[in-house]
């Protein structure tokens, strides 16, 4: 089937509204952050275009340009966060490696061709693909988090000080507008499913983020503007698995479990670590997120939920392909930041010679 052209252009470019609420809602906009969140976007849709190249003659343009868009639009997202731990060439090297070696073979695995890889080997359901864009990028960046730091790297740390409620609130609404315009357009054509589609983006996202930081008030009395932002990338997460599939009360428990959820598991433990909650949002939290997305799509669901098959094997299906993503882009992820120190030292070294 071929795609709609003009909503899947239209979605391209809001798409990239994503990366640009991140940068906005993690940090001040310095002009060396932009730059390595455009330059680790631009690998990122290099990485999409050649993956399409090689897998054979490319006869849905406009589709491929989607998917290159949201994997620029990821792509800028891991190296802004990465950049906070590994600096800007770091950054720029981890997300373009992890690009190219783990969110393409996963992407390709849960978005395309129906039945997609992961749903014909474990039976999971993942409409958008939020395996990839989120489970896989929170495991990487996981790891980025768990390693040492290069000595002496200029890294962007995370100043909850510099991002005030009016720019978390602007912040989060780029992101819901990424999120959804990937949404809608993924399904590639406008049909009947689109406003269901759209709806359930806009509402639950917000849901999702507004829980999230409630649960982050209640839990560790502490509400700071910019969790806002990694709430609604959580509710990206948990909504995205299913979004077509949702009715009222299915939105309704995915985006405040999944909010719930993907707050407590992102502040559990980080009580005395104030920078320690908002690293955790976009690693475990967004894991946990999507996790809890995947059961209530398993359970709520119209048409193949627990009340129309009688059985839990798609729960487990959901959990056991989070678990297998999160396990397989870890190990990916190490990869890339063996990679990206080389890539620090080297450059270290570049300039210290000259």
């Amino acid at each position: 089937m071929t795609s709609d052209p003009g909503l899947q252009l239209v979605a391209a470019l809001l798409v990239l509204a994503a990366p640009a609420g991140v940068l906005l809602g993690t940090g001040r906009a310095e002009r060396v952050r932009v730059l390595t969140a455009f330059v680790a976007g631009a690998a990122g849709a290099v990485a999409s275009i050649a993956g399409d190249a090689l897998a054979g003659p490319i006869t849905d343009l406009p589709a491929r340009v989607l998917d290159a868009a949201i994997a620029a639009a990821v792509t800028a997202i891991v190296a802004t966060l990465a950049a906070r731990r590994l600096g800007s060439v770091g950054g720029v090297v981890l997300a373009g490696s992890w690009s190219a070696l783990v969110y393409q073979p996963v992407v390709g695995a849960v978005v395309g061709e129906f039945p997609a890889l992961v749903q014909s080997l474990i039976g999971a359901v993942d409409f958008a693909g939020v395996l990839a864009t989120h489970v896989a990028a929170g495991a990487a960046l996981l790891v980025v988090h768990l390693l040492p730091a290069p000595r002496r790297v200029v890294s962007f740390a995370f100043v909850a000080r510099s991002v005030g409620w009016p720019r978390a609130v602007l912040a989060a609404a780029l992101v819901i507008v990424g999120g959804t315009a990937w949404l809608a357009g993924v399904e590639r054509v406008v049909d009947e499913a689109t406003g269901r589609i759209v709806a359930n983006a806009d509402i639950g996202i917000a849901v999702a983020a507004l829980t999230w930081s409630l649960i982050e008030k209640i839990g560790w009395n502490r509400l700071t503007p910019a969790v806002l932002v990694a709430g609604a990338w959580g509710g990206w997460a948990a909504i995205g698995v299913g979004a077509p599939f949702l009715a009222p009360p299915a939105l309704g428990a995915a985006a405040v479990l999944g909010g719930a959820v993907g707050s407590a598991m992102s502040g559990a433990g980080a009580r005395d670590d104030a920078d320690a909650a908002p690293r955790r949002s976009w690693t475990i939290g967004a894991i946990g997120a999507t996790a809890t997305g995947g059961i209530i799509v398993a359970l709520l669901a119209d048409g193949f939920g627990l009340a129309a098959t009688g059985t839990l094997v798609l729960a487990a299906a959901q959990l056991g392909a989070v678990l297998a993503v999160t396990l397989l882009a870890a190990l990916g992820g190490l990869v890339c930041w063996v990679i990206a120190w080389v890539a620090v030292r080297a450059s270290k070294r570049f300039v210290t010679e000259h």
